[in-house]
């Protein structure tokens, strides 16, 4: 759940066929290298024998720097088609489903963050720029009563890309005693923790 929040996608190539996941890096530090190699493990069962992960350069068209990304596709299984009617439309978009606060765990807000978020003066953002208003407005309203009677401070934040959700400082504590057990080590600095789980 988490995965699709994020930089995951699913595609279905044909109307009866099945559909498949895809997820791309485009940050080539080691540290998100680490992360990539994580994800590719989690979903080894479901990729073929004869796989190759996917290397290409793209230009980015505001400031003609030349990046590089690493990808790959699983398989297209009957498990994914779940997925695909909950997280796309009738267009083919993403959206976020409308019940969103049964379905996204604290182990999927982590691989959320660890795809999306990023420290912001002591707070936190995640880069929710693909998504329409409305279902930002249903992210943000899912975050404050993720944790129940201990709530998470967030707001909207306007940006030249979309809009962003922020998670303000005061609630960062209450944040990483929730998820910093199922992040992977290598991503606790987006929540500016150590390796260690944090405990009350």
């Amino acid at each position: 759940m988490g995965l699709l929040l994020g930089d995951g996608h699913i595609q279905k190539r044909s109307i009866n066929g099945n559909s498949r996941f895809i997820y791309a890096q485009s940050s080539l530090r080691i540290q998100h290298l680490n992360y990539f190699k994580h994800i590719l493990e989690l979903f080894k069962p479901y990729l073929s024998k004869n796989f190759n992960l996917k290397n290409r350069n793209f230009t980015d068209k505001r400031t003609n720097k030349i990046y590089s990304s690493v990808s790959f596709a699983t398989l297209s299984l009957p498990c994914f088609n779940d997925y695909k009617n909950l997280f796309y439309n009738s267009n083919n978009l993403k959206i976020v489903p409308s019940n969103i606060s049964q379905i996204l765990s604290p182990r999927g807000l982590a691989y959320w963050i660890m795809d999306d978020g990023s420290l912001q003066n002591k707070g936190l953002h995640l880069n929710t720029y693909g998504f329409k208003e409305e279902d930002v407005l249903l992210l943000k309203q899912n975050l404050e009563n993720m944790f129940g009677e201990n709530s998470l401070k967030c707001s909207i934040h306007k940006h030249k890309k979309g809009e962003r959700i922020y998670i303000w400082e005061e609630s960062m504590v209450l944040l990483k005693n929730n998820i910093s057990q199922y992040m992977h080590k290598d991503m606790l600095y987006k929540i500016n923790s150590s390796p260690r789980v944090i405990k009350l």
